[in-house]
């Protein structure tokens, strides 16, 4: 098997820093220690008779340190750009803002729609049409806050 692409590993990297933050939230674990239990056990897992592809580490590892310093940041980034302020909506949902928020503010050397269709590809993983267009009104938004100062 041929080595994955650097642009499909960084898709991985953003689907599991996903996934390690939703497990964190909801099991009340330290993003450090769900991290390494990721890198460990869940990289190249077979699911569906598909192998998933190994992520790209070093960005899986920025995206989940960079939402545990900034959490309370985020939060409230996030918050701001959702109509209902984000009270109610639901972990996963939570997570995935949280990161892509965290990519937007830190990375500003990959492209906006780059990052936006990621996590967007991510969010049609898990959501149906409505929380897809709700995190891509959402990430429009914080992007825009982010990204045009």
């Amino acid at each position: 098997m041929s080595k994955p692409s650097a642009k499909v590993m960084k898709a991985s990297a953003r689907l599991l820093a996903v996934q390690a933050v939703y497990q964190a939230s909801l099991n009340e674990q330290s993003l450090t220690s769900a991290a390494a239990e990721y890198l460990e056990y869940r990289t190249g897992m077979d699911i569906d008779g598909e192998e998933l592809v190994a992520p790209n580490k070093a960005l899986f590892t920025a995206i989940v340190q960079g939402v545990e310093e900034r959490r309370v940041d985020l939060g409230h980034v996030i918050s701001t750009h959702m109509k209902n302020g984000g009270e109610r909506s639901e972990i996963l949902l939570k997570s995935l803002l949280m990161c892509a928020s965290y990519e937007l503010l830190a990375h500003g050397d990959v492209d906006t729609p780059v990052i936006l269709n990621d996590y967007l590809n991510v969010a049609h993983a898990f959501f149906e049409k409505g929380e897809v267009s709700l995190v891509n009104g959402v990430l429009d938004n914080v992007a825009k806050a982010l990204r045009s100062a």
